[in-house]
């Protein structure tokens, strides 16, 4: 034991350098130096696992993945920044009879969103057309009705015929591409991460779970471009890890000119009212048709899903 107790020192500087999508990154070096004494003293560590042992006992927090915290002598690079890797490694030279250096290489990554400024918002938008059984083309499109049933148990909007141009043939549907238009939110979180203490901070995985419990739910507030109300619907929500510090949520919007309702022929008795084309005598088509919702439970979106109002009018809604 011809060793003094260990010393911390650091970087004289942070170098902080910017990744894709604005992903904030740093080299943290700091050092545990053993300097060379008369005995009695004491025993540098041997090993990385025991070069870390020490760190942790001086107060450092050196869990991959966790908020990085150097031992508590250390000025450190502030917070929140996380671990994403560690090298340790004695430096080349120094033994038992030197001064010893364990040098700690932290790889950090800043555990918040991507700019300081402004939401990290991206939009996409696609549109396209899906194949749909329609008895009637530019139909009368109704106001909204939300309940909170799962299932349509009544009458959506009574039992007036929904009008527009007749298209069906002998009470059957004709196929018709109908065109939807999907959007995607993509917002950028901090990762979950674990605390000095062991503990797991959810961090971007709340999105998922409590935002799931509306998926396949209608809009009962207007959402802008997205869709007024009862036409959009959130289909889905998914989230992906950008690095150590961040994750990418999208969440995924489906608008429907018919707000996700479906076309149904009205019957009597056990048949249904038929009416002849005028202008085409072979042709019989059904006297009425209503329409039948599905999808009777909505949310107020912009309330109440994990995107806050600057995220909301950095994506165009307001």
């Amino acid at each position: 034991m011809s060793h003094g107790p260990v010393t911390w020192r650091e970087t004289p500087s942070d170098r902080v350098t910017y990744g894709k999508q604005d992903t904030r990154r740093m080299a943290y070096d700091f050092f545990a130096v053993y300097e060379k004494t008369t005995p009695p003293g004491t025993t540098p560590p041997a090993t990385a696992s025991e070069a870390i042992v020490a760190a942790e006992t001086a107060g450092a927090n050196l869990r991959v993945d966790g908020s990085f915290v150097p031992p508590s002598s250390l000025t450190g690079p502030g917070s929140p920044w996380i671990l994403s890797s560690l090298e340790v490694k004695r430096l080349p030279n120094t033994n038992s009879s030197s001064d010893v250096v364990w040098v700690f290489t932290a790889k950090l990554e800043y555990a918040d969103r991507a700019s300081t400024t402004e939401p990290f918002v991206t939009v996409t938008t696609n549109a396209a057309s899906a194949s749909v059984s329609a008895f009637r083309i530019y139909p009368t499109i109704p106001t909204d009705d939300f309940t909170s049933l799962p299932l349509n148990y009544a009458v959506w909007h009574g039992t007036n015929d929904i009008g527009g141009d007749k298209v069906d043939w002998a009470s059957q549907p004709i196929q018709y591409a109908l065109p939807l238009r999907t959007s995607v939110i993509t917002i950028q979180r901090p990762a979950p991460i674990w605390d000095a203490a062991g503990n797991r901070d959810v961090g971007a995985i709340n999105s998922i779970s409590s935002d799931a419990q509306y998926i396949g739910m209608r809009n009962t507030s207007d959402l802008g471009w997205i869709g007024n109300v009862g036409y959009a619907m959130l289909t889905s929500v998914n989230m992906q890890p950008l690095n150590d510090g961040l994750y990418s949520v999208a969440y995924t919007f489906r608008w429907h000119p018919w707000k996700h309702a479906i076309q149904v022929p009205f019957m009597v008795g056990g048949s249904y009212a038929k009416l002849q084309n005028a202008a085409n005598l072979t042709r019989l088509q059904n006297a009425n048709i209503w329409w039948s919702q599905p999808h009777l439970e909505g949310e107020d979106f912009k309330a109440n899903l994990d995107i806050t109002t600057d995220e909301w009018a950095a994506a165009g809604v307001t």
